[in-house]
Parts: structure tokens; sequence; C-alpha cells
């Protein structure tokens, strides 16, 4: 497999190993409502957590109680525009290295090892991230075309080429594009890797409140369960390579044979099965022709109700409804108190794909203004799940934006566990 190198990547692959362990200073805990006993804020630790303070030096103090214990990270690093204003804080014991510390990455052209910068930043910290995650565990990670083609390498070598997932397409807004000289730029990528792809379950989002009315439209005589179905042709396409074990004949109403013109989308022992429970559908045409359908009925026969698979392109989730949410949480400062945040419903896809656990643990190392944090807490009043959080923030507002979204999230009648800030 191709590996990516750059300057400073020697000094970097095993930094990691080299940052110190550092304890986790509790600064307060907050609780929302109330709770049978007090608890202290050490005990406090294996609830929600925010960090404040470097992330490199968070996720190692993190490592020895949540070691293999993250069921899911999302984060959304620095995409190194050249407008972020982000600083090379990483103190690496190299000269050439260390001349890039405290200092703010320029921008493209003005700045020649600014991807550079942002590899050396990342890498540690990925392979950090890599040893917290579950064995059933992913990452998403945020980024755009600005070191998209940087990140997937880096990734690759760290988690594995045959761990990665996809590589989502997110439409992050609509509209606008006046001062665009080229194309308006609409989209950002999520990039997804396993830690073990073949731990994980298959994907899948939770049941569409409407698709009933739009879809499932037929009735049968299992209603009461499986709810209405919908049909879908059981002959496969053309472009599907011809199997022999899918040419068979299946038995019509009226006792004559129909065979497919290419063959069959199942097997000839699950279409017969079919038969039998009645779960095919027969159409006849005016010549006689019969053509068959599979039932898709709106539940299975346990009467849980279709999930629907993701696609690689999310749509209808946009930049502009995450500003409007967080203006709203914060209607009391009268101005955006946080510049671009990802929208709740965003991050709240992505962590339903995986029907989390109600006890998993999600760690957001970049947290911004916490989202991820009040996407955890949407999920868990859904569903009444304990579902727990580990932010990391090291800017200055990790207090009064981060933090204080999140104690503003928790307070409602839903009671969560305990939130605790800390210093690193």
């Amino acid at each position: 497999m191709p590996t990516l190198n750059w300057i400073g990547k020697d000094k970097v692959i095993n930094h990691h190993l080299d940052v110190p362990f550092r304890t986790l200073d509790a600064q307060y805990t907050f609780q929302a409502g109330p709770r049978q006993a007090k608890e202290s804020a050490a005990t406090a630790l294996s609830d929600n957590l925010i960090i404040h303070g470097d992330n490199l030096e968070a996720l190692k103090a993190l490592l020895p109680r949540y070691e293999g214990q993250v069921r899911c990270i999302y984060i959304d690093p620095p995409y190194n525009t050249g407008n972020e204003g982000w600083v090379y804080n990483d103190n690496v014991n190299d000269p050439k290295i260390k001349r890039w510390l405290n200092s703010v990455v320029g921008k493209e052209g003005e700045d020649l090892s600014r991807h550079d910068k942002w590899l050396c930043m990342m890498y540690p910290r990925l392979k950090l991230l890599h040893k917290l995650l579950a064995e059933d565990g992913v990452i998403f990670i945020s980024i755009d075309d600005n070191e998209v083609q940087n990140l997937r390498p880096i990734l690759d070598e760290i988690f594995g080429g045959q761990n990665r997932i996809e590589q989502f397409i997110w439409k992050k807004s609509y509209g606008g594009g006046a001062k665009e000289r080229y194309a308006v730029t609409v989209h950002e990528y999520v990039l997804m890797y396993a830690k073990s792809k073949d731990k994980i379950s298959e994907l899948t989002l939770p049941p569409d409140p409407d698709a009933e009315a739009r879809y499932y439209k037929l009735t049968h005589e299992k209603l009461a369960i499986r709810g209405p179905f919908r049909i879908k042709p059981l002959e496969a396409t053309k472009s599907m390579d011809r199997r022999e074990n899918l040419i068979y004949p299946i038995p019509a109403p009226d006792g004559t044979e129909v065979w497919p013109k290419r063959q069959w989308w199942w097997a000839k022992e699950r279409a017969y099965s079919a038969v039998e429970n009645n779960d095919l559908y027969f159409i006849k045409a005016k010549d006689g022709a019969w053509s068959i359908s599979y039932k898709q009925y709106l539940r299975d026969d346990t009467g849980e109700e279709r999930r629907s698979k993701p696609f690689s392109i999310i749509d209808g989730i946009y930049n502009q409804v995450g500003s409007a949410a967080l203006r709203e949480l914060f209607a009391d400062r009268g101005q955006n108190v946080f510049q671009f945040p990802k929208p709740v419903e965003l991050i709240e896809k992505l962590l339903s794909m995986l029907q989390l656990s109600a006890d998993a643990i999600i760690l957001d190392s970049f947290a911004g203004s916490g989202t991820t944090a009040h996407a955890v807490e949407n999920l868990n009043r859904q569903d009444g799940g304990k579902r727990k959080f580990i932010l990391v923030e090291m800017e200055d507002y990790a207090e009064t934006i981060t933090a204080e979204r999140v104690k503003r999230v928790m307070k409602s009648n839903f009671t969560p566990p305990p939130l605790t800030v800390t210093n690193n």
C-alpha cells in the first residue's frame, strides 16, 4: 500500500509514545437533575466529561481508563484553509519542527510547510485515537478538499486501508456562491474508518417516519404484525453477472412455471420458501406472461419497523441550520457565539448509523462548540439511553461556549449522567 511522506514524519511517527501521562484535574461537576446520591468529581469521571486543554495530552491522559473502550469517535479538526489561524503547538524534540512551535499556520503560497505542519499535528493524535477505539469502534472525521488527499493515506496507514468504510459527501450548504470565481463549493467530506471492519455490524438508519404513507401502501393477511408492503422486482437486471444457481422456475398461481429472462435475485431455496409464506407478488399480463416481485414489508416478523441504508451523499442537513440552532440556544448573548458550528442533525445521523448500545462512549477531541455532546444527549432523549460523551477543547471558549452549551442542553426534564469539567 502506498504511504505518504512529509517533512517531520520520522519525528512524529512515534511522538504519541513520548507524550507524558498527565492527570485530569476536575474543576467542577454539573448535574442537570437530582440523583439518588451525591457523587464526587472523581466518581463522575466515569460519566460525561469535558476536558479543557491540549488534545494530544488529554488523549494520552485518557488511555489508562478508556483504552479500547470508546465505541465512536467524531472529530472536526482544522481544515487548514489558511483562514483559521490554528497554531502548531506540539513540542517535538527536533530543531526543524521546534521552529514551528507556537506559530500560526499560514496560507497557501505563503507558508510552504503548512501541509507538513498539519500532518505532524494530526498523526500522533490519530495514533492515540486508534488506541482508544473499541474493537468494534469507528471514527468519523469531517474534512474538506484542503487536506482530504493527505488525510486518507495516513488513515490507511494507522487504521489500515482494509478498514476504510466510506467517504461520505456532505452537502453542507444551500444557495450562495455570488463571491465564487469558479465553481460554487457546497460540499465537505466525512471519512469513516473502523478499528476492525469485520467486527462492526451493517450500517442502517432509523425508520423513516413518512415511509408508510409514501411507499408502503399494499395490504395483506399479515398486516397486524408486519404492516403494509411494497413490491420489488425479483428478476435481476442485466448488469448483474450471470449465475447459474439463480436460474430456475418458480411455480405461478395457475400452476405454470415462470422462468427469468436472465436470472432471479434470490437462490432457489429462498424463493420457494417465499412462495410457501405468500411473500411473492405475481402479476399476469394480458398476453398471459407472469412477472414476479417480492413483498417488502414495513416491519419485520417481530414487528420492528424497517431501517434504511445510508447513502454516500448526505443531503438536507445544512451549516445554516447549525448556526441558527446555536444562536437560539445562546439567544441571551444577542450575537453569533461560534462560527460555522456543525449541525447537530449531522452528528446524530452519523451516530444513528451505528445502532450504539445504551451505554456507549462517544469521544470528540476537537470539540468546538460541543455539537457532539448535544447530539448524544438528543439520542439519549429519544430512546432513554445513557450514552456518555467525552469532549476535548483547548481554546479559551471551552468553558464559556463548549461547557456552557452542554449545560444548557442538559437543563431539561431529561436527567442525563453528570458532567465533569476538567483541566489537563
